[in-house]
């Protein structure tokens, strides 16, 4: 897909424009007296002003697009970043199964700053060209447009290169995500899934190493292959690396959950809903779409993501409640519940990481359904030390698009997983769940590192349709990892 940044007396022939539309009913000042005329009476007769439902109308009329769409984009005081990516990206969805192959999309600044809107814009648009039906037979039950080219429609002349450049190598990452997310369990394996790493690591000129089972037991990663005892599947331990900068140094280490199908073990989930287990390694999906957007766009800063993955299943080699095992970091683990099992693999994960010399480390994981009980889906959990780390990396989710709540982390929960014959234990009790779980991960880090963990299983999955996504996996967390490197890269 080509993306390009014109005035409306350029755009020319388009099969479709996508107009945000604010409640007050005037269509942006970017366009020609004609199409605004035509949009502002076409609002003011639909009626809708129900944030990003779009109206679409088609008609002939003489030097108008033959489908335009409007998109209610409400007040025109509440406009920000998200809003103009879930306007680009509402808009474009309703050209599904459409023969549309040029579209143009108006960038409304409103106070953003064109760059901004622009590379949201470009997000949404990217967003828009994914859907999950992968495996219908159907070609159109799984249609999309076949756009080949996108106009950014701009009031004002500008060189927006840099900025639809990234708008596209995110929005691209945050599909690849959703992509590896949306596989079912017997189509993305830890072996699928370092294959797939890989491809990826030879697109974007990444180091990679697949460590196997062998490997892993000689660097003394016993807690995570504790989890993956129970499966045939082998599992496979992915590092890539970004040099941006050159040397041995890393900047800042992501480090993704990566429990490709996900039954509980021997402390087997409800069958209910299982399937959805599919998504268990969103976190590694994470890790590995954004450090291939950091490498695509050529990001001045060395970057590490570390991704351990396998299935965890009931058998007769798995891991029994009450078993014990020695980290990597040396700390033993105490394992009450199979089911607990993010945090057996992130702690031999965030343990790598500093062996590889990070000192800044961000962990994704669907760890905990605690933190959906405590923040519902809209909100990914927070948590980490320092706490001006913690601020930065708040901050670095709100500028990107993640919403991210900081959650509390303090020597209560430390000492409330201390166990009773080990050093630590997997499980603690039901209360302040995800609380726990980010103090596991943290009793095996080094005092000196800085350390957020992103718990990302109110996020990960949607129930239900979003201006940005489809149902289904979201691709949380990418956009604030890319936007981490960034600001590696300033410092």
């Amino acid at each position: 897909m080509k993306f390009r940044a014109v005035r409306a007396s350029e755009m020319g022939d388009v099969d479709a424009v996508v107009v945000p539309v604010f409640e007050d009913g005037r269509a942006p000042a970017a366009l020609s007296r004609g199409l605004r005329s035509t949009i502002e009476r076409v609002h003011k007769e639909s009626g809708s002003k129900k944030l990003y439902t779009a109206t679409t109308h088609v008609g002939g009329e003489r030097g108008l697009p033959t489908r335009i769409v409007m998109v209610a984009a409400g007040d025109p005081a509440e406009w920000n970043v998200e809003r103009a990516r879930n306007v680009a990206s509402s808009g474009v969805r309703t050209l599904w199964r459409s023969t549309a192959k040029r579209a143009a999309v108006v960038v409304v600044p409103n106070g953003l700053g064109v760059e901004r809107a622009a590379q949201a814009t470009v997000e949404g648009v990217v967003f828009a060209m994914w859907r999950p039906e992968a495996h219908r037979t159907s070609a159109a039950d799984r249609k999309l447009p076949p756009l080949g080219n996108v106009t950014l429609v701009v009031e004002e002349r500008a060189d927006l290169r840099r900025a639809m450049a990234r708008g596209q190598a995110v929005g691209d990452a945050v599909n690849t995500a959703r992509r590896l997310a949306n596989e079912p369990a017997n189509k993305m394996t830890p072996t699928i899934l370092a294959d797939e790493a890989k491809a990826l690591a030879k697109e974007h000129g990444l180091e990679i190493e697949v460590l196997d089972r062998e490997r892993c037991r000689k660097l003394g990663m016993n807690s995570y292959l504790s989890v993956a005892q129970g499966s045939h599947e082998p599992p496979r331990f992915i590092v890539l690396r970004h040099k941006g900068r050159g040397g041995r140094d890393v900047d800042v280490a992501f480090v993704g959950k990566g429990i490709t199908f996900d039954s509980g073990g021997i402390s087997i989930k409800p069958a209910e809903g299982m399937q959805k287990m599919k998504m268990d390694m969103s976190g590694a999906a994470a890790v590995i779409a954004a450090i291939g957007a950091v490498a695509a766009l050529g990001i001045k800063a060395n970057v590490l993501a570390v991704a351990p993955c396998t299935e965890n299943l009931p058998g007769g080699a798995a891991t029994k409640p009450g078993d014990v095992f020695t980290s990597m970091s040396g700390r033993t683990v105490e394992v009450l519940n199979t089911d607990a099992e993010g945090r057996l693999v992130l702690i031999d994960g965030v343990s790598y990481a500093e062996r590889e010399g990070a000192r800044r480390i961000v962990d994704v994981a669907t760890l905990t359904g605690a933190i959906q009980i405590a923040l519902g889906h809209h909100f990914s959990g927070l948590f980490g030390r320092p706490d001006a780390f913690v601020a930065e990396v708040r901050a670095a989710g709100e500028a990107a698009g993640d919403r991210l709540w900081p959650m509390p982390l303090t020597d209560e929960y430390r000492e409330e997983i201390r166990s009773d014959i080990a050093d630590i234990v997997n499980s603690a009790g039901r209360e302040g769940g995800a609380s726990k779980g980010a103090a596991f991960i943290d009793a095996v880090l080094d005092q000196d590192t800085e350390w957020a963990h992103l718990d990302i299983a109110s996020t990960a999955w949607s129930d239900r349709d979003r201006p940005h996504s489809p149902k289904g996996p979201q691709g949380s967390a990418v956009r604030t990892l890319i936007e981490l490197a960034e600001r590696a890269a300033a410092r």
